[in-house]
């Protein structure tokens, strides 16, 4: 019974690291989407655990990676939002400008 758990939390814990670096791969797609991103390193972070055994050294690698480009994404976003504070009320008037047009 141990061995049959034991590969259910590996199989888990694969399917986890690979959600989490394509999450975090995708979270650049869509630049204004940092819920991808911050769920990438979440799931990044419950994949990396070493508790309970069998330990992930596999897939590991791939979690770290999501969790870096997850940070990286937020990073990237806070940065061209502060970069661009002072266009971001222009951006709103034109949207909505643009919704009043229907």
């Amino acid at each position: 019974m141990e061995s049959r758990e034991s590969a259910f939390v590996l199989g888990q814990r694969y399917a986890l690291a690979t959600f989490a670096l394509g999450l975090a791969l995708l979270s650049f797609v869509n630049l204004a989407g940092a819920e991808k991103g911050i769920l990438a390193i979440v799931i990044g972070f419950k994949a990396h655990k070493t508790t309970p055994p069998p330990g992930l050294e596999q897939r590991r690698g791939w979690a770290r990676v999501a969790i870096g480009l997850g940070t990286a994404h937020i990073v990237l976003l806070t940065t061209l939002i502060l970069l661009n504070l002072d266009r971001l009320g222009r951006v709103i008037a034109a949207l909505r400008t643009l919704s009043d047009l229907k």
